[in-house]
């Protein structure tokens, strides 16, 4: 008895090391796939992003790329153009195209190695309206000028000189302040390769509202403005803004010159989502970062249009 025990106690471990390994090779194969389909999905953005650009100057809410697309089956888009799906796994899609430049950049508050006033002043106003600390915005500005390349460049020692700010989450480095704020902050803000304005056009009203030292009240009033037409330039802007208000071009334009793509793909029990950062300049585009995200991200906001 001991020894059949023994035996069925080795077959079993067989069975399950054996089992384990193909669960292994599943999930990886899995991986290989959904990565390669989100390229695509990727791919996919950049040619809606081209042909937006081909046919408008000015960047708003009510044009294809903002639409999301609402998770389906891989199967239905190869059907409709007539290939053949039978041998790809039972891959779901999902994603949608967000404006980077909807968020306040950080880049703006020292484009050059020192700290832009008016773009602090903007920033200031967007930290107050969130009620942050008084001192988070200096603070975040002060850092992004010492970490700015043009700064580095300028330094005698360079390896002693604060490592770059990529993304957001870098803010950290900057103190148990920043750190704190950073939740709060973090769906008003982005931090870009280079300085950008915010687009008018798709901004929130708090973003709005800090970047063109105006109340919550008319802030929102341009929100619906655009609803009802959108904002062709900044002569369209500044007619709605109260007596001796202005528009600043630096920090505020109607355009937009970098996209966050973000997709999920389901495969089975698998999910794996991707952002890609693009940037685009006239009908010329590309990817400056991809990374892995939550595949909640991927996920339209409530109330949104789906592409289906």
């Amino acid at each position: 008895m001991l020894i059949a025990a023994l035996a069925a106690v080795m077959v079993s471990g067989m069975f399950w090391s054996q089992w384990s390994a193909i669960a292994r090779e599943q999930t990886a194969r899995e991986q290989t796939q959904a990565r390669w389909i989100l390229r695509g999905a990727i791919d996919w953005a950049r040619l809606i992003l081209r042909e937006d650009a081909r046919n408008s100057t000015a960047d708003y809410l009510g044009e294809p790329w903002s639409v999301p697309l609402a998770e389906a089956r891989l199967s239905t888009f190869l059907a409709a153009r007539g290939q053949d799906s039978a041998s790809l796994p039972d891959a779901w899609l999902e994603g949608r195209i967000v404006d980077a430049q909807s968020r306040f950049n950080l880049r703006d508050l020292a484009p050059a190695g020192t700290v832009d006033p008016q773009a602090l002043l903007a920033f200031q106003r967007l930290c107050a309206a969130l009620q942050l600390p008084p001192g988070v915005a200096a603070d975040i500005a002060n850092g992004m000028a010492a970490s700015s390349p043009f700064r580095a460049s300028t330094q005698s020692n360079v390896a002693n000189s604060p490592l770059p700010l990529q993304q957001l989450q870098d803010l950290v480095r900057l103190g148990p302040g920043v750190a704190q704020a950073l939740p709060k902050l973090a769906p008003e803000v982005t931090l870009l390769p280079q300085a950008t304005p915010v687009n008018a056009n798709t901004a929130s009203p708090l973003v709005l509202a800090a970047v063109l030292g105006v109340d919550a009240d008319t802030a929102q009033s341009l929100v619906e403005a655009r609803k009802r037409a959108y904002f062709r330039n900044l002569g369209d802007i500044s007619t709605l803004l109260p007596q001796g208000a202005t528009v600043n071009p630096q920090l505020v334009s109607v355009a937009t010159g970098y996209f966050d793509a973000i997709a999920r793909v389901r495969i089975d029990k698998l999910e794996y989502a991707e952002r890609a950062l693009i940037q685009r300049a006239g009908l010329f585009s590309q990817v400056v970062r991809i990374q892995r995200v939550p595949p909640w991200l991927a996920a339209a906001p409530e109330g949104a249009q789906s592409a289906n």
